[in-house]
C-alpha cells in the first residue's frame, strides 16, 4: 500500500493515460473517466488509472511503466524499478 499511496501522489494521470490509450491499453470509456470526470482532482484521476493498471493484464501494466519513462515521471517509474516492481509480471502482486 506504501507505494500505492505514494504513486497516486506523483503521477500525473492525464500524460500516462493518453499515451496508454495511444498503445491501445486503455479504452476511451477510461481515458475519459481519467482525463474529464476528475479533471480537477489529480489523485482521483492516479487512482482510477492505478485500479485499471493494476486489474489489467501484464501487456497493460508494461504500457504504464512505458508511459512513465515516456513523459518524463521518472520518480514514479523509479519508485517501482527500486522495489523490484519494473520485473513484476502481474502487477496485482506488486503493490
Amino acid at each position: 500500500m506504501k507505494v500505492y499511496s505514494l504513486l497516486v501522489r506523483k503521477i500525473r494521470a492525464n500524460e500516462v493515460a493518453a499515451q496508454m490509450y495511444e498503445e491501445r491499453a486503455l479504452q476511451i470509456n477510461e481515458l475519459n473517466d481519467i482525463q474529464y470526470k476528475y479533471s480537477r482532482n489529480d489523485t482521483k484521476s492516479a487512482e482510477i488509472l492505478l485500479n485499471i493498471v493494476l486489474k489489467g493484464p501484464a501487456s497493460v501494466y508494461r504500457s504504464f511503466l512505458r508511459a512513465l519513462e515516456n513523459n518524463n515521471q521518472f520518480d514514479a517509474y523509479l519508485l517501482l524499478a527500486d522495489d523490484g516492481l519494473c520485473k513484476c509480471v502481474f502487477p496485482c502482486f506488486c503493490f
